[in-house]
């Protein structure tokens, strides 16, 4: 009996401790939840989608909160990893302005400490170094040299973004220094190209300065990287829309990006509205390159109709682009609407632009049949033309691997048209073939 009793007492006093814990754990989860509130507030989330909680938080008292916030024994670290990856990014995101030098390099300490605990960690650590590296560019490389080597590369990219933001001249500069060993070798290409981006991308994408941006690109002496950076240049101009392209692209008309960049821009934006990209590059035809106006024909031949296609190609002024034009309909038209392709490329003013788009065409074509081939060349070429022998020369030598029998059978006719060394050549080639 007393075995019994001191079993239900027991069970009765771990339920009471039961209620107790779960009771406190809920006031606890209170307390923290105003924090993560004011950080969607100030983020601009709609009072609907807020927790019941946040409804009465003045925004006067946003700061002040989060100042208590930050100012409580309990970790800020600790604050920010025990919400959920958004409502932390946000929290941390509107107390990072209020936070002083000191205070910065604290909750960094302390959230560098948490890296094995919580992947978050790392992540949010490196928006703080970001912070410290924008008020002291120093300060957040002296922070750079005191971690591992793991952690260093992890965390180098925010510094170069924090710098930028505070000093693009000197950010560029320590990207292009401090990754050069004595001997003038590269300690690390990839990471340094890595942070020339992250660089870039803050230099245009947020503090839209395209003739500092401009200034770098011309500077680069590796065209892989320049051509990197380019494209990014490119879809940070693009990216909101053609409209906004439009805008930004009239306020460098005084020169400031060289003709790749511009190019750049134009194929991006030919990709979204090949019709807007069209009429721009008609008003501007100056700014862009023979492959410029290529890319614009890829896309309009692609997505347009014949007419916006030909109006295209009849408003360019220069022969060249014309030609450049007609050369990207003609291949891309080969395989689908093969007599369209042979009219594109008749239209061909150089005969030397033609004779490359006419074998370009006959690529796509490809080698099922001879006669297609051949067809394709009587169509773009009267027999008397100088610059169709040879076309016929080269595409008759790369059949006699496919189909020698074809090819004989050509010659034979008449029809070839070909000069007596070049027919001579080509029944050489035959002849060196195995038999049967």
């Amino acid at each position: 009996m007393r075995l019994a009793a001191k079993i239900a007492f027991s069970i009765l006093t771990l339920t009471a401790l039961g209620f107790c814990v779960a009771f406190i754990l809920e006031a606890i989860r209170q307390e923290a939840r105003p924090a993560a509130t004011v950080a969607e507030v100030k983020a601009g989330k709609e009072a609907p989608q807020l927790p019941e909680v946040a409804r009465s938080v003045e925004k006067a008292n946003w700061q002040s909160l989060l100042a208590r916030e930050a100012g409580n024994e309990i970790a800020f670290a600790d604050k920010v990893l025990r919400e959920n990856e958004r409502q932390g990014a946000l929290m941390l995101e509107v107390a990072l302005r209020d936070f002083s030098g000191p205070q910065l390099e604290q909750h960094f300490a302390e959230l560098m400490a948490r890296d094995l605990d919580d992947h978050r960690a790392l992540g949010y650590a490196g928006r703080v170094l970001q912070e410290i590296a924008q008020r002291s560019p120093d300060l957040g490389v002296a922070l750079l040299s005191a971690m591992t080597p793991a952690e260093r590369a992890a965390l180098v990219p925010s510094v170069a973004r924090g710098w930028t933001m505070a000093d693009p001249q000197g950010a560029f500069a320590w990207i292009e220094s401090a990754w050069v060993a004595p001997d003038g070798g590269y300690i690390d290409r990839g990471l340094q190209n890595d942070l020339y981006g992250r660089a870039m991308d803050v230099l245009v994408g947020e503090l839209r300065d395209y003739e500092q941006a401009a200034e770098v690109l011309a500077g680069l002496a590796d065209p892989d990287l320049k051509a990197e950076l380019t494209e990014l240049v490119a879809h940070r101009i693009v990216r909101d829309g053609p409209e906004n392209a439009l805008d930004r692209l009239a306020e460098l008309e005084t020169g400031v990006f060289d003709v790749s960049v511009m190019d750049a821009v134009a194929e991006q934006w030919a990709a979204r509205d090949g019709e807007g990209a069209a009429q721009w590059v008609l008003a501007n035809e100056q700014e862009m390159s023979l492959a410029g106006v290529r890319s614009i024909a890829k896309h309009l031949t692609l997505g347009a109709e014949d007419e916006e296609l030909h109006g295209f190609h009849e408003g360019l002024g220069e022969p060249g682009k014309r030609d450049s034009v007609a050369s990207e309909v003609s291949r891309l038209k080969a395989r689908r609407e093969p007599v369209v392709s042979a009219q594109w490329a008749r239209a061909i003013e150089d005969p030397s632009t033609r004779q490359r788009a006419v074998l370009d065409a006959l690529y796509e074509i490809g080698y099922e049949d001879i006669g297609s081939s051949l067809g394709y060349i009587d169509y773009v070429y009267l027999p008397e033309d100088e610059g169709r022998a040879p076309v016929v020369f080269s595409t008759l030598k790369d059949w006699l691997a496919v189909d020698v029998e074809a090819v004989a059978g050509y010659l034979g006719s008449g029809r070839a048209n070909l000069s007596a060394s070049l027919s001579e050549e080509l029944l050489s080639e035959m002849a060196l073939l195995p038999q049967g």
